[in-house]
């Protein structure tokens, strides 16, 4: 199975999150499963779908996500949706994150399986990983579908890194109010919810600033990932150690204001956070309430910071990773979210790794190296060939 033109056929069917409709491109994998001998289901919801394996058994889960977040068709250099590929890379929303994944977990699948080995895994393909949707991963596992005690997910990930841990995530809504009245009072009279609203900056970049105990783990697996990171996000080593250590805030959304000529009365902000590791989000929240005047904080998602201890399936991963880089691998964290911390939650020994430009994620011109989903696809076939039944 050709891990370059299955990408580039996933690419090309359409699941951007919003509206998170997946059942194209899960009925598409449900016949590649199949053709490679792998029975399958389909739970449904409306046209969200998530493919799971028929028959459970709940040791090993090969896992990825088919959502993918939207893309403008300004500013490509090849349309977001085209798939196309060149000799160096596949191109458009989703090869990075993660469809280039999922299709090296399927092409690993298919040549361990032409070879004559049974590995004994389970896969599931899931939706809403990109949102807060209610019917992704998150769902599976409170429902009872899913109970792994050890699953790899194909996220992208430095080659030569697996991730074993991740950041966590605070949501905010902040609602400001103001005191409106005629524009040409103010700044002497008056006060502009929205001048209220670029002053809470000042607090976030203050928590930015902040640095927190990490425990040996956390440090070593820092400390691992920091040159990685700085070489794929062309940063420097402190930025990067930065990036992961740190509380980082992005203001993702702001709107406020009645008209050019009042002040504003209201304005409302959306603030997306990644906590580190030794941050307590009950302390960290308390302060937002306390040091915010005339604003209305509602916390719309709280997940701490996650981490897996290195167990065997780390071992195995890293093995794969050795085998075919012929170089080392140290396990690390990423700044971002997955839905690996729904499974930690449940004791499963989770382990991100898969092909992808990280500096291309979410991004315009999102590509994935074709080097890169070959040298994926041999870890995979190294980890489903030493895995033990």
């Amino acid at each position: 199975m050709d891990v370059v033109r299955l990408c580039s056929e996933l690419v090309k069917i359409r699941s951007e999150n919003p509206p998170g409709y997946t059942d194209e491109v899960i009925s598409y994998l449900q016949e590649v499963c199949t053709s490679i001998g792998i029975d399958t289901q389909i739970l449904k919801k409306g046209r969200k779908w998530n493919l799971l394996s028929k028959k459970v058994n709940n040791r090993f889960l090969l896992c990825g996500h088919v959502d993918v977040v939207p893309a403008l068709d300004t500013s490509w250099t090849h349309p977001p949706f085209s798939g196309m590929i060149s000799e160096s890379s596949v191109f458009g929303r989703g090869s990075t994150d993660m469809k280039g994944g999922c299709a090296a977990l399927l092409s690993a699948l298919s040549q361990v399986k032409d070879g004559g080995h049974e590995p004994p895994v389970d896969v599931a393909f899931v939706c809403d990983e990109e949102g807060n949707g209610d019917f992704g991963m998150e769902y599976l596992i409170a429902n009872g579908h899913l109970h792994p005690k050890y699953c790899l997910i194909a996220e992208p990930t430095p080659p030569l890194s697996p991730v074993i841990g991740e950041k966590g995530v605070v949501r905010l809504h902040l609602t400001f109010s103001g005191d409106p009245g005629h524009s040409s009072l103010h700044p002497v009279m008056g006060r502009s919810a929205i001048s209220e609203a670029l002053k809470s900056l000042t607090l976030f970049e203050e928590i930015h600033s902040l640095t927190w105990p990490e425990n040996p783990l956390v440090h070593e697996v820092i400390q691992n990932t920091t040159d990685s990171l700085s070489t794929l996000l062309s940063i420097s080593k402190n930025q990067a150690a930065t990036m992961l250590s740190r509380v980082s805030y992005n203001p993702g959304i702001i709107s406020g204001g009645e008209r050019i000529n009042i002040i504003a009365q209201n304005c409302e902000m959306d603030i997306d956070m990644r906590i580190p590791w030794g941050c307590d989000l009950d302390t960290l929240l308390q302060k937002v309430h306390s040091s915010l005047q005339n604003c209305v904080v509602d916390v719309i998602d709280k997940v701490g910071p996650t981490l897996s201890s290195p167990g065997k399936l780390c071992r195995l991963v890293c093995d794969g990773i050795e085998s075919v880089h012929g170089k080392k691998a140290l396990p690390g964290v990423t700044q971002a979210a997955s839905d690996a911390r729904h499974l930690r939650e449940i004791g499963a020994e989770v382990v991100n790794y898969g092909p992808g430009d990280l500096s291309l994620l979410h991004a315009v011109n999102e590509s994935v190296p074709v080097r890169m989903l070959h040298d994926c696809r041999d870890v995979y076939v190294h980890l489903l060939t030493h895995m033990e039944p």
